[in-house]
């Protein structure tokens, strides 16, 4: 019954070509695709064509022949940037002006990762103290613009990336002005700002709805979508007052709640996989909390999870058949059984110069798994119950983005270029 519960889902969620990598993470942000022919390592052979970009950790998305990806272009100014597939081509740039406001110095004023759909590419990020939607058509022409989603508190920045559900565009807007005796801002009217997740119509940009939520940490993981058993949907959210919750897209209330006091920041983004939820909580350097739920009833039920040490702060899970690959921001890859968290392998993935570092997220295709590390390697595992590293090969900078799949083609956005890898020869549309 699970897996054909499983296969239900799969025509409702991914309507969209298989090979499109539309949103963080690809389908439903699982991060994982189907396709073959992805190279073991990167070598003058399998680099198609690199090209330069402006700052900016965004992940790429791709539509059938075109990747989009936002970038700082100024001090002041930034970009949607079209590129083309088979060459890296720019094919045109959307480019305004915003309001520098604070962030941590790992962060950027490019982190959101796009949306794209068969009529439009989506995005959303602040200037100042507001955050901005719009969205643009396949030939860069601006569609709509909602200046005012919502406001927005920055301890760290923002980065949550939007998302589109039953034509609402998702957008979060999750902070809080102070913390353990920290003040963010003093301003009077800024302290009575609250968080919310707003809905706008994807068709014009106009606020479907708004739904206010207790303040809370700065958030930035981006949601995944459940189909029900009814067949409708809800964007599944979590941050640290609210633990996880669900919302439906099409009114913006809360369907349920799972909220047993989390302390943590949820940054990296949940996955979603037959029923089950799960993600994690963290800080920089303390107790890591996870959140393991069944979601297939009315309420959500915790599962048995036995796992509960070195869990990942930035980089999200990964789940590929029965396996859960968590890779740990200081380097270490633990893969556990996805049902019971039962430990498989605790191991260190080393760069081409020794012990990395991760904010990026890994994906999977082929066999293999593809992780960009601060030192700007891109490290490649085998897929398995065993440890087994293939290669970990240097590129230009450091890769705090995750990678996109499409067309058996991997898509590698560092500080300063997009790459393309593919195999020798292999075929472009």
């Amino acid at each position: 019954m699970k897996s054909l519960y499983a296969l239900a889902l799969f025509p409702a969620l991914f309507a969209h070509a298989a090979n499109d990598w539309n949103r963080f993470r690809g389908p439903n942000g699982s991060g994982v695709s189907d396709a073959s022919g992805l190279p073991d390592s990167v070598t003058s052979e399998t680099t198609l064509w690199k090209v330069e970009l402006g700052k900016g950790w965004s992940s790429p998305v791709v539509w059938e022949d075109k990747i989009f990806v936002t970038a700082e272009t100024g001090e002041d100014s930034r970009a949607v940037i079209c590129l083309d597939v088979k060459s890296g081509r720019e094919l045109w740039r959307h480019e305004e002006k915003f309001a520098p406001h604070k962030k941590h110095n790992f962060n950027s004023f490019a982190s959101n990762t796009p949306f794209a759909d068969a009529e439009r590419v989506y995005v959303n990020w602040c200037t100042g103290t507001t955050i901005q939607a719009l969205a643009l058509d396949h030939s860069g022409r601006e569609l709509w613009r909602n200046e005012g989603v919502a406001n927005h508190i920055h301890e760290h920045g923002y980065g949550s990336s939007p998302i589109v559900v039953d034509d609402v565009m998702i957008v979060r807007s999750e902070f809080d002005w102070q913390r353990d005796g920290k003040v963010y801002t003093e301003d009077p009217e800024e302290q009575k700002w609250k968080s919310c997740v707003a809905g706008l119509d994807a068709a014009t940009g106009r606020e479907v709805w708004k739904l206010e939520i207790p303040n809370t940490l700065n958030t930035f993981s981006t949601p995944a979508v459940n189909v029900r058993k009814d067949g409708t949907k809800e964007i599944i959210c979590a941050n640290t007052t609210s633990g996880v919750f669900a919302v439906d897209p099409k009114k913006g209330v809360i369907n349920w709640q799972y909220n047993p006091g989390f302390n943590q920041r949820n940054v990296g983004s949940g996955v979603l996989k037959e029923g089950r939820y799960f993600c994690t909580f963290g800080t920089g350097g303390g107790v890591k909390e996870f959140a393991a739920i069944d979601v297939t009833g009315k309420e959500p039920k915790p599962v048995n999870f036995e796992f509960s040490r070195g869990l990942p702060y930035v980089p999200s899970p990964l789940v590929v058949g029965n396996l859960m690959y968590l890779l740990g921001d200081g380097g270490i890859l633990k893969a556990v059984k996805f049902d019971t968290g039962e430990m498989l392998y605790d191991e260190r993935v080393n760069g081409s110069a020794g012990s990395s570092k991760f904010f990026g997220s890994p994906v999977a295709a082929d066999g293999k798994i593809f992780c960009g590390s601060q030192q700007g390697d891109l490290i490649v595992i085998k897929q398995g119950e065993k440890f087994e590293q293939l290669s970990a090969s240097k590129l230009d900078s450091p890769i705090s983005s995750s990678p996109a799949i499409s067309d058996g083609r991997l898509f590698v956005r560092t500080e300063k270029m997009l790459w393309c890898i593919g195999a020798k020869g292999a075929p472009l549309p």
